[in-house]
């Protein structure tokens, strides 16, 4: 049976790069999730608008699920993609752009399927 209270945690990567509007959207719907074992990890591919660099470290500092790196020099959209998945420390990961938007329980819903199917490796709203 599903139970939020003994679910498992899921690892969030958000790779970024110079795009704080969009980036904080993403941030408000992960946290305002109804699913709450999360980490959030956003790597900041050295953005030059250091509005990315005040924006996570004021969401990182509000929310202990939030991990914050930024990197001392644009490491390429590929890089910064990996990295974020070697830091996930959680069960299940999922990456998420910068600009990308949620419901607040599309974490608790798509975690479902782990649950009641035996070998299921892959869960997509699409």
């Amino acid at each position: 049976m599903f139970d939020l209270k003994k679910s498992p945690l899921i690892s969030i990567g958000i790779p970024t790069y110079n795009r704080p509007i969009g980036l904080e959207k993403t941030i408000n719907c992960f946290i305002k999730q109804t699913y709450f074992n999360l980490e959030i990890i956003i790597s900041d591919n050295n953005s030059e608008d250091l509005k990315v660099q005040q924006l996570c470290k004021k969401y990182s500092n509000q929310d202990s699920r939030i991990r914050y790196f930024r990197q001392k020099e644009n490491i390429g959209m590929y890089e910064n993609f990996k990295f974020v998945l070697q830091k996930a420390k959680g069960k299940y990961f999922m990456w998420a752009s910068d600009d990308d938007v949620f419901y607040n329980n599309f974490i608790e819903e798509t975690l479902k399927p782990f649950f009641y199917v035996k070998d299921l490796v892959l869960c997509s709203p699409i």
